[in-house]
């Protein structure tokens, strides 16, 4: 009879993985990196803030790399990829999770505004999973790719009351249906594309509200859990749907959100 460890080992297989996390220097982005370090693969931080993702490497020790990437720079996307690469050869897992939420409302929205959140949101999201997918089809490799979508792709108004943000809920459910077309596209070469939904996380990008008390009551009154979610309760469904525990999950995308949907 298999021991529970055994087990665990032979679902979750990440050590000696090769792992890349974008938006890795906070919030999910980190939850997950760290988590992929814990379980023994080499992994990669990629985020614009240089000096926050820097620590956040250093912080998290075993094999972990930073590489500080404005991933709305996609020749700097593509070169990193390429650095990557050449130093630790194919890439097993991407995790597409750095975003912008920039909240303004729809007749007043700068486009260039837009164009930028689009490009992160949406444009990095593609060019990753591009880059990753040839890597993968290259070494003749199964690998799994995780896009970190929200509630806020999903429904408009559960979360957009008050909080106009067009170009982010725009952007998320493209993630949404994106991460539907290539998991067909790619299903022959075994790689599997899933994605997450979250709700409210106690992340930078609800720092303003997770500051106020009377807002953090309110938002956890609408949650049926009766609380804000924490970073690495979505680190722990990212680590599943990318490992062997989740080997027949493609092309779905996962609600966390306690409840905010149903």
């Amino acid at each position: 009879m298999q021991q529970p460890s055994d087990l665990l080992a032979q679902l979750y297989p990440i050590a000696g993985k090769t792992v890349v996390v974008t938006g890795a220097a906070s919030g999910i982005g980190k939850a997950a990196a760290d988590m992929f370090c814990q379980l023994g693969a080499a992994t990669y931080y990629l985020d614009a803030n240089e000096s926050q993702n820097a620590a956040a490497a250093l912080e998290a020790g075993g094999e972990a790399t930073a590489l500080p990437v404005d991933l709305a720079d996609f020749a700097a996307v593509e070169d990193t990829f390429e650095r990557i690469e050449a130093r630790s050869g194919c890439i097993d897992i991407l995790v597409n999770s750095a975003a912008l939420n920039r909240s303004s409302p729809s007749v007043d929205q700068d486009m260039d505004l837009w164009r930028k959140v689009l490009d992160v949101n949406l444009g990095a999201v593609f060019l990753a999973s591009r880059l990753a997918a040839r890597s993968l089809i290259r070494a003749g490799r199964a690998g799994s790719i995780v896009n970190v979508a929200s509630v806020g792709g999903l429904s408009a108004a559960t979360t957009g009351r008050g909080n106009p943000n067009p170009s982010y809920r725009a952007s998320k459910g493209g993630v949404v249906n994106l991460t539907r077309a290539l998991a067909i596209e790619w299903a022959g070469y075994g790689i599997r594309v899933n994605g997450v939904a979250p709700g409210y996380v106690r992340t930078p990008m609800i720092d303003r509200l997770a500051n106020d008390p009377k807002r953090v009551a309110e938002t956890e009154a609408k949650v049926p859990l009766g609380r804000i979610a924490e970073p690495a309760e979505i680190a722990s469904v990212i680590a599943f749907l990318a490992s062997e525990g989740a080997s027949m999950i493609t092309g779905q995308t996962l609600v966390v959100d306690g409840g905010l949907l149903a």
